[in-house]
């Protein structure tokens, strides 16, 4: 009986403890959302997101296009506005070219006549739509798996910037095409960029661990678990694992800062000048450039499908809700 007691007393102990670190704010006010049903909710954000059931993995909702003679393109993932992929075929919407690729597409953007990708092997490549061919292909260090999701490379000034899956952003002049070096945010361990933003004329870059300004005389930088940044196009509004929300300037000075207890933010989005951001058990938060917070329950939308947000917008499986 005695060990019995030994072993049940440690479990007591970790579910109250357990219980405890959960989000649960002082004052609720009760919201209802408006809603309507869709069949294809999702088919214009099917870039991979995470959901809140770990073992639900990714989205990865495909959507077929059609030529202007009603000819199938194919099912495709949206990428970007104007580019899709399926494997290692890339469709640009617009004109509804396929791209043959060497390898599976992982991130992919396009300026004008060239498009930026990152392959799934780690490798990076410009093809030209005029010349109709890979310009430039260069390999890197093959990676086993990236921890946090990836964004797409993008163009800053006469550079391209691939957001490599190690970590590192390697960086190509795109005139004449060569590369020109890697950029290392130094973390410890592994991890891919989530973040490659131009704000305020400022380029930023973020890995789960560390948001950095970058500038090609030196790097401000900012330490902690990161769980999702948002900017406004002024300020950049960083979500923390543990509940903490920091508001920095494009300087990367810390504006405000505030904490709610143990929130789990998902899907952060701008909305008529407020942020909000949904907890996994259910609560809908609003959010000001001061980070006063107030907590909504609307009690519809459900956390356990898919769901991400889009400006006012919240798109759960197979409804879309109006936030205001």
């Amino acid at each position: 009986m005695k060990k019995s007691l030994i072993f049940i007393l440690p479990l007591i102990l970790f579910l109250g403890c357990a219980d405890k670190n959960v989000f649960k704010p002082q004052k609720v006010i009760k919201k209802r959302l408006s809603y309507e049903k869709k069949d294809t909710v999702l088919v214009d954000y099917t870039h991979k997101a995470l959901t809140f059931k770990k073992e639900k993995g990714f989205l990865n909702k495909k959507v077929e296009y059609f030529d202007e003679n009603g000819t199938s393109l194919g099912e495709f993932e949206k990428l970007s506005e104007n580019l899709a992929v399926n494997g290692d075929t890339l469709l640009v919407l617009d004109s509804k070219q396929k791209i043959k690729l060497p390898y599976l597409v992982y991130r992919a953007y396009k300026k004008d006549n060239l498009i930026a990708v990152v392959f799934e092997n780690n490798a990076e490549g410009v093809y030209d739509l005029e010349k109709r061919k890979l310009v430039f292909y260069k390999e890197n260090e093959p990676v086993l798996a990236a921890k946090y999701l990836g964004v797409s490379p993008i163009f800053y000034k006469d550079l391209i910037l691939f957001p490599l899956l190690n970590g590192n952003i390697s960086v190509v002049d795109a005139n004449n095409l060569s590369f020109i070096r890697n950029i290392s945010l130094g973390d410890n361990i592994i991890n891919n960029i989530i973040f490659l933003k131009i704000v305020n004329h400022q380029l930023f870059i973020a890995t789960p661990n560390k948001l950095v300004l970058f500038n090609p005389n030196f790097l401000v930088s900012y330490e902690g678990d990161i769980k999702h940044i948002l900017t406004d196009g002024k300020d950049l509004y960083v979500f923390f694992v543990g509940g903490k929300i920091i508001r920095f300037d494009s300087d990367l000075k810390k504006l405000k800062e505030t904490k709610l207890d143990f929130a789990d933010y998902f899907a952060p989005t701008v909305c008529n000048g407020y942020i909000y951001t949904v907890t996994s058990n259910g609560y809908l938060i609003k959010i000001d450039r001061n980070l006063k917070t107030l907590v909504f329950k609307p009690g519809k939308f459900q956390t356990d499908e898919p769901l991400k947000m889009k400006g006012c917008k919240i798109y759960n499986d197979n409804k879309v809700f109006i936030i205001e």
